[in-house]
């Protein structure tokens, strides 16, 4: 028990701790205008992968970890009685670390196919931004 603590106060600290620079790496690689666009893009990716096949791996685990299942007089099966507790401990604590080596080698990944935008993107870019809007439009009203 005390090898699952660990491990997962590992894994919640470094889940928090990414949280913030992964947002704040998608918001410096979209231009301006379409970073709203690609916050919604990147939480429906988040909320695919993690909401519809998360609760179904889990629940094959907390099954696979039943010891003694409850059968009614035709056989079928019912609810769990009786769990491996150690075997569902391990099969969680492999989900999550699966799941965190997975995001390693994501952002990694992403991090050395980065392509710096050249000097006129950042150029066209910085045009977009509202306050360089609005100091041309104060030029041309003077």
């Amino acid at each position: 028990m005390p090898i699952f603590m660990g491990f997962f106060l590992v894994a919640v600290i470094f889940t928090f701790m990414t949280s913030t620079p992964i947002t704040t790496s998608v918001l410096r690689c979209v231009p301006d205008n379409q970073r709203s666009f690609s916050l919604g893009i990147q939480w429906l990716f988040v909320r695919i992968l993690g909401t519809i096949p998360g609760p179904i791996l889990f629940g094959t685990v907390i099954d696979m970890s039943c010891i003694l299942w409850n059968k009614n007089e035709c056989g079928v099966k019912g609810a769990c009685w009786t769990y491996d507790n150690p075997k569902m401990a391990n099969l969680i604590t492999a989900i999550g670390t699966s799941a965190k080596v997975i995001s390693i080698v994501a952002l990694a990944t992403a991090s050395f196919l980065y392509r710096p935008p050249q000097i006129t993107e950042a150029r066209e870019q910085t045009a977009d931004q509202p306050f360089q809007r609005w100091k041309f439009w104060a030029k041309t009203k003077s």
